[in-house]
């Protein structure tokens, strides 16, 4: 007699065993754009309640789901804490090593491009730097640690870029550290007074920080003493402020 056959064809297993597969994919789609959405619900809350006064209840309602849903994904408003700062912290740490390292910019290059994307993290996630910069003691070990140590790598970078023009003759023989201070407030200050929209187009505003960056140290007009150059380039960065201030609206620091 001859055998039995399989209930099942081959391609009917096939076709199983992709919709098995496909299961966790579609899942793991679904909590990465839950967790996206919960965490910018939270970091909204932060900057508007304070991270103090905000509850794992209050992120709930803002999403839209119980409480109980919520523990599907985070445990705790720490949680969110700790994924805001891996987001905003050490991932552009890692980032901005990258863009340091590499051989095919000038050191012109790598500070423009640098300072377009610190422009550009700030004015796209405004809310979420504002509270990553207020949060640090809210932080608990390791992740303060891991924060701070950041941080540092950040301003090293950038500080290495710096002195890397200086050695090659493309900016003036300032002090770094400081330029690399000045650079960063201007960055960092787009958070607080950027808001969208037709006056505010974001590829101007970049370019416009940016090109104030390269202008601050860019040699040209001879060789200056440490101490000098570096209250210029603390004159040039407050110069810039002045001027990106003075396009706001009367009302700009209420509104942030």
């Amino acid at each position: 007699m001859p055998g039995k056959t399989s209930g099942k064809s081959t391609a009917a297993q096939r076709n199983e065993s992709a919709m098995a597969a496909s299961v966790p994919r579609r899942s793991t789609a679904r909590r990465t754009l839950v967790t996206r959405d919960l965490l910018e619900k939270a970091t909204c809350l932060f900057a508007e309640q304070g991270y103090e006064n905000t509850t794992l209840q209050d992120v709930a309602q803002a999403v839209g789901v119980s409480r109980t849903a919520l523990y599907h994904y985070v445990t705790s408003k720490e949680d969110l804490l700790a994924m805001l700062v891996e987001q905003m912290s050490l991932g552009l740490a890692d980032t901005v090593g990258k863009l340091r390292d590499r051989t095919d910019l000038t050191a012109e290059g790598k500070l423009r491009e640098l300072t377009d994307m610190l422009v550009r993290q700030r004015a796209e996630s405004p809310h979420q730097f504002r509270v990553h910069d207020q949060t640090e003691s809210a932080l608990s070990e390791p992740l303060r640690t891991q924060h701070r140590q950041a941080r540092q790598e950040v301003l090293a970078a950038l500080t290495a870029v710096l002195e890397e023009g200086i050695e090659q003759g493309e900016f003036k023989p300032l002090d770094a550290r400081v330029a690399a201070f000045s650079v960063l407030g201007m960055c960092n200050w787009v958070a607080w007074w950027y808001h969208p929209g037709p006056d505010y187009d974001i590829d101007a505003v970049a370019r416009q920080i940016s090109q104030a960056a390269v202008d601050m140290v860019a040699a040209g007009d001879g060789a200056r003493g440490p101490v000098d150059s570096a209250r210029s380039a603390l004159a040039m960065a407050r110069s810039s402020l002045d001027v990106l201030e003075r396009l706001l609206p009367g009302d700009h620091f209420a509104a942030s």
